[in-house]
């Protein structure tokens, strides 16, 4: 990347029917999902009906009882959509709704004017009128909060899929002055009367996440391009 993330993270999610009461990391470990050492020294936070969280050395996981949650802010980033694979290949005899294959990235830039000039950039103030004068030339009194843009139903790509991208200051990194937070979330969806179900979005998540890396990448490529002058 153009400018080294300081926090460089990827999930995926599955949205779909769960019980969360048995995704506990004893239950990876039975399957051989998770190392035996790895779910001996897990920070279990909570398991229950509504909701399991806990966390090993490289994964963070939670799900609640429509979603499925796993990420991993340790390089190599595959790991995370092995272990989803696996479980919904191996384990799980359900049909996900939706996949999203996020990435998301926390990097400094070397000066408040250059943070401003992402933000002035994606979101002009001068179209503001008064109120845009009024946030002022250096970013001191106000400007860009959160932006989000979306590609509806990319190219290649069953209908009910999108590319949500959402950029925002920073809140872990550069003191909220010097941090620039962006995440990518590559949606992909299918029409439940489709047959193949739980297999159509399983093997697009095996065989697209690496190119939906890459593609996640030349986004926030370009929102780091945007500190430069020039």
């Amino acid at each position: 990347m153009m400018i080294e993330p300081e926090i460089d993270g990827v999930g995926v999610v599955v949205l779909g029917d769960f019980n969360p009461a048995i995704f506990t990391p004893a239950w990876f470990a039975l399957h051989g999902l998770l190392s035996e050492s790895a779910a001996e020294s897990a920070n279990l936070e909570i398991a229950g009906p509504t909701l399991t969280r806990f966390s090993t050395d490289w994964l963070s996981f939670h799900a609640t009882v429509d979603r499925f949650d796993a990420d991993t802010a340790q390089a190599p980033h595959s790991r995370v959509r092995d272990l989803v694979v696996r479980v919904f290949k191996e384990q799980l005899n359900m049909s996900p709704r939706a996949i999203g294959i996020n990435r998301h990235v926390h990097f400094r830039v070397g000066s408040l004017s250059e943070r401003d000039r992402i933000g002035r950039t994606l979101a002009p103030v001068e179209p503001w009128g008064w109120f845009g004068e009024e946030l002022g030339p250096d970013g001191e009194h106000g400007g860009m909060t959160s932006l989000r843009m979306s590609q509806v139903t990319p190219k290649g790509r069953p209908p009910g899929g999108e590319i949500n991208v959402v950029v925002e200051p920073s809140n872990r990194i550069g003191d909220g002055r010097l941090g620039v937070f962006v995440s990518v979330n590559d949606h992909y969806e299918i029409d439940q009367s489709n047959a193949r179900g739980i297999s159509y979005l399983i093997d697009y998540l095996e065989r697209d996440f690496d190119r939906s890396l890459r593609r996640s990448d030349s986004i926030i490529d370009q929102i780091m391009s945007l500190a430069k002058e020039g």
